[in-house]
This record gives C-alpha cells, sequence and structure tokens, in this order.
C-alpha cells in the first residue's frame, strides 16, 4: 500500500515537471513570435528555439502552435505564418517569473542585431516605440508630442501615425483609437553594432535635469535582471517630469545606459555625430574610460554611453493626464514609413 502510495506521488510530480516543461517551450514560442513584428512560420520557430536549447521539430512546434491558436494567444494567418495577440503578450508577462528573467535583454539583442538601418541611404528598419491613444485626445497629444521632440528630448524626429483599422506589424489599431510610434534610443546600439562597435545595453532609468543641464540618474533598473522594460514602467509609476524640463529646464527624464569597449570609443563618437547630421541624435552624455557617467559607475575597460529614451514624448502625455498603453521597444520599423515631426 505504502510503495503504491509512493508511486501515485512520484507519478503526480512527474506530470507537474511535464506540464512546467511544456509551459516553458509554449513561452518560448511566444517570446520568438513578440520578437517579430511580422508573421512568423514553424521552421523559423523551430530554429530559433534550437538556438535556445529547445529540440523541437517543425511538427511539434505546429501542434504547440495549434494550442495556442486556440487560447487565443496566437493568431494564424495561414502561409504567412502566426502573429502573437495581446493576450499572447499578457500571457508572457504572466508567465512564470525564473523564465521572464532576461526577457527584455533577449529582445533588445535580437532586434539590434535585426535592425538594418543605412544611415548613408536612409533606409532600413529602425527600432520603435508605441502607443495607443484614445481618437478624442489625438490632436493635444500630437501638439505634446511635437513640442518635446523640437525641445531635443526624443532620439530622432521622425515618428509614424497609424489610424484606426490600419495594421501594424499583424495589429489592426483598434477602433477609436490611434497608434503613435517614435524612434528608440536601441536604434543607435544597432547603428554602433553594425558599424562594428560591440555594445552592452545595461540600464534603463531617470535622470534629473537642472537649469537644463542632466546631473545624475536617480533611478536604474538593469535590463538582465528585469521581466519588464525599465522605462515603461519608470514612465507608468510617474517618476518622469518631461513637460516640467521642456518648459523650465529642471525636472527628470527618462534615459538609459549601455557600455562599450574603451578601444571604440573614438569611433562610437565619429559614427554617433555622423547619425546627429541626419537627425537621429538622442546622445545625452559620453564617458570616459573606467569612469563614471552621470554617477553610474562602468566595467573596467570599457566606457559609457548615455542616451535620451525614446519613451519621452510619450511618458509626456502620461504626465498630463492623457491616458495611453504604451510598449517601449516594440517592434521594428521602416525608415522610409516615418515622417518628419514638421510633415505631421
Amino acid at each position: 500500500m505504502r510503495s503504491q502510495n509512493l508511486l501515485k506521488d512520484i507519478g503526480k510530480e512527474l506530470l507537474i515537471l511535464m506540464q512546467v516543461e511544456v509551459d516553458r517551450k509554449t513561452v518560448e514560442i511566444l517570446k520568438i513570435l513578440s520578437e517579430f513584428n511580422e508573421p512568423v512560420g514553424a521552421r523559423i520557430i523551430a530554429r530559433k528555439l534550437r538556438e535556445r536549447g529547445y529540440q523541437l521539430d517543425e511538427r511539434t512546434v505546429r501542434y504547440h502552435l495549434r494550442i495556442l491558436d486556440e487560447k487565443g494567444f496566437t493568431r494564424n494567418l495561414g502561409y504567412a505564418g502566426r502573429v502573437i495577440t495581446e493576450k499572447g503578450l499578457d500571457e508572457i508577462r504572466n508567465a512564470l517569473v525564473k523564465d521572464r528573467i532576461g526577457f527584455i535583454i533577449t529582445k533588445i539583442e535580437s532586434l539590434i542585431f535585426r535592425m538594418n538601418f543605412d544611415p548613408e541611404k536612409l533606409k532600413g528598419k529602425v527600432v520603435m516605440n508605441t502607443a495607443f491613444i484614445d481618437k478624442k485626445y489625438h490632436d493635444e497629444a500630437l501638439k505634446v508630442i511635437k513640442k518635446v521632440i523640437r525641445a531635443g528630448f526624443s532620439v530622432s524626429p521622425y515618428l509614424k501615425v497609424v489610424e484606426e483599422g490600419e495594421s501594424i506589424g499583424g495589429r489592426v489599431v483598434p477602433e477609436g483609437k490611434v497608434l503613435v510610434a517614435t524612434m528608440c534610443s536601441i536604434t543607435l546600439d544597432g547603428i554602433l553594432h553594425h558599424s562594428g562597435i560591440p555594445v552592452s545595453p545595461r540600464f534603463g532609468g531617470v535622470v534629473q535635469f537642472l537649469e537644463r543641464k542632466p546631473i545624475r540618474f536617480t533611478e536604474l533598473i538593469e535590463y538582465s535582471g528585469s521581466t519588464l522594460d525599465p522605462l515603461e514602467l519608470f514612465s507608468a509609476k510617474g517618476l518622469s517630469r518631461v513637460i516640467n524640463v521642456v518648459e523650465s529646464g529642471n525636472g527628470y527624464i527618462l534615459a538609459n545606459i549601455r557600455e562599450i569597449p574603451m578601444d571604440a570609443l573614438q569611433k562610437a563618437r565619429e559614427k554617433l555625430k555622423q547619425v546627429e547630421e541626419i537627425g537621429i541624435r538622442g546622445v545625452l552624455a559620453i564617458g570616459q574610460p573606467n569612469m563614471p557617467i552621470l554617477g553610474v559607475p562602468v566595467s573596467i575597460n570599457k566606457a559609457g554611453l548615455a542616451f535620451i529614451g525614446g519613451m519621452n514624448p510619450l511618458a509626456a502625455l502620461s504626465e498630463l493626464g492623457i491616458p495611453i498603453e504604451s510598449k517601449a521597444i516594440d517592434c521594428l520599423m521602416e525608415f522610409e514609413e516615418l515622417l518628419h515631426v514638421d510633415e505631421i
């Protein structure tokens, strides 16, 4: 009798372990889909899973995808593949904390690798933040966004406005909403990366401004240990005062830090200066080798780069009471699809 009970207990534990393993695989599939802003097929998903240590063939991946379709986490677009739904994105956010640690840095690294913007030809994909806004706030929101961008607290003067009913990355803008996309500072990381400069995104944070000068970081969250995007979190918690900085020169903006090898510092300066000439700016401060940047220490033989967060124009909306549903580091968009702020 005792041995039978023991076997039952072992069987239950095995079932639990098997279920956890299945959950991890499905969460990983959802993570992969979330990294693309176009439909993805089973073949690509299977390859990405193998890169992450999951040995699933295409047939097994299709089986898991059918289950995800039934749960409403993914949408089947036929031969084109699958896209993740809002419900699927929620499932990632609610997944096991252990499995979500490092999700943000993995997504950042993927977007850095996949973006292919050519600053000389002004063509290719760039990384964007997005926000859904009620249509009734459309005009007011754009005025605020333009004000922040023209004051220099954005990565670029180029943005995209998507009207209700139009689609973007497999998602349709809901009725009564408009989507606004601003360029993310990860675009600068991608430009440096594709120029042969190794970039390590480290922290998202909040920078204090006094008399229009950046003084220090007052809040920091490390990307590699976070399950949420730091700038999205700081904005949601109301820790920014972007409008105050724009109007008075005093307040707090969203920013982030990355590290590069100290030997690449001069080349990075030159590349950032080059893209600044075409309107892609966002450099808040460039540190010296082995020296703190805005109060934050850097790793040995590294130099720190502090960039203005591309979320600042969107954070300003929240500060003024305009309700938004924002998502930092959301997707890739073709640069040619963007419009200069003066053209909108």
